[in-house]
């Protein structure tokens, strides 16, 4: 059935839909409790399969597939009602429901995300090309008193430095930060 559905048969998609809707919704119901969201979850995990039809590769049953997505969504729902309900818990302690408040709020997260993501990026370089980034970096020294340090060439600290900057954009591009351009030029 699935190779059809991957062919753009609306029939088989159809098919798979009705069989499988009622107890993907109970399912998911099961999980985040509420009938309506289950719904919405179930019928975004079906757009998604016919949206990505073509480049699915199911290696388990096409059931088993389902179910596994129906879950890994209702966990991210899930987790989105954790965060509205820490945020309504963050305005309540702090008094007002002014925008300041809020827009400080979303600043402060959105910093946190930036900065775990930079830090899972620069943790990735290979140990000798971490090691350089943060001496430049964060201890500040330059590229020949990094190899004394070290006992390299100065030659081997500028390529590791260039490598360190080259993988730390390609990673970090997606974010399209002005805090990862500053992370990524700041010297101290």
């Amino acid at each position: 059935m699935i190779n059809a559905i991957a062919r753009g048969d609306e029939r088989a998609f159809e098919q798979l839909f009705r069989e499988m809707y009622a107890r993907l919704c109970v399912y998911a119901e099961s999980l985040v409790r509420d009938h309506e969201q289950a719904e919405d979850l179930v019928q975004g995990v079906f757009c998604d399969l016919w949206e990505k039809r073509e480049k699915l590769r199911i290696e388990v049953s096409l059931s088993a597939y389902l179910f596994r997505a129906v879950y890994h969504e209702a966990l991210n729902m899930l987790k989105h009602e954790r965060v509205k309900q820490e945020f309504a818990r963050f305005v309540e302690e702090h008094g007002k429901r002014s925008e300041n408040n809020v827009e400080e709020f979303f600043l402060q997260e959105s910093r946190n995300e930036v900065l775990a993501e930079i830090k899972r990026a620069v943790d990735s370089l290979p140990e000798q090309c971490r090691e350089i980034f943060l001496l430049s970096r964060f201890a500040g020294k330059k590229s020949a008193d990094i190899a004394g340090l070290l006992n390299i060439s100065v030659r081997t600290v500028e390529t590791q430095l260039y490598r360190a900057m080259r993988t730390l954009r390609a990673k970090l591009e997606h974010l399209r930060r002005t805090d990862v351009f500053l992370f990524l030029w700041w010297r101290k």
